[in-house]
């Protein structure tokens, strides 16, 4: 491996780190809106205004909290409009017809060490994409299963 494959798969290793960061602020954004728009707060706010007279006002910091979520979404997009810059579409040996969001998932991460993934396809489900990352020690930091459907068997 040369010293600019190695640069490159640094760097992709970093962007997959940054948009599970981007993810895990997210959800906690999206916590921080729903606290702050929900009847407890708002009975919390009536009861201060009620014995006070004036009661503060969370409009600021719901709508600087949308900011902060539409900024995060934003630069999720760019960062993955990064990532697949330099990947041609990803065809899996097998599979002529893998949804667009799986061959996304598969075209970010199967360049980066220590991943590998498996897709079978499943008579319910549609296509099924197993996957487990290994750190360079040989141990687990992830896997999961992505489905195509997967609420399908729902439907039955």
């Amino acid at each position: 491996m040369t010293d600019s494959d190695s640069v490159e798969l640094q760097a992709k290793r970093e962007y997959a780190q940054l948009l599970r960061l981007h993810e895990r602020l997210r959800t906690q954004l999206q916590r921080v809106r729903e606290e702050l728009l929900s009847t407890q707060t708002d009975t919390l706010v009536r009861d201060i205004r009620a014995r006070t007279g004036e009661a503060p006002d969370l409009n600021g910091i719901v709508a600087a909290v949308e900011e902060g979520l539409r900024a995060l979404k934003l630069s999720e997009s760019a960062i993955r409009a990064e990532i697949l810059e330099h990947h041609e579409a990803l065809s899996v040996e097998g599979v002529p017809n893998l949804p667009a969001h799986l061959q996304r998932f598969l075209a970010e991460r199967a360049q980066l060490p220590g991943f590998s993934y498996e897709v079978t396809q499943d008579e319910v489900r549609g296509w099924v994409i197993s996957w487990k990352e290994y750190t360079e020690k040989g141990t687990v930091r992830g896997y999961g299963q992505f489905y195509e459907r997967p609420f399908a068997y729902l439907e039955d």
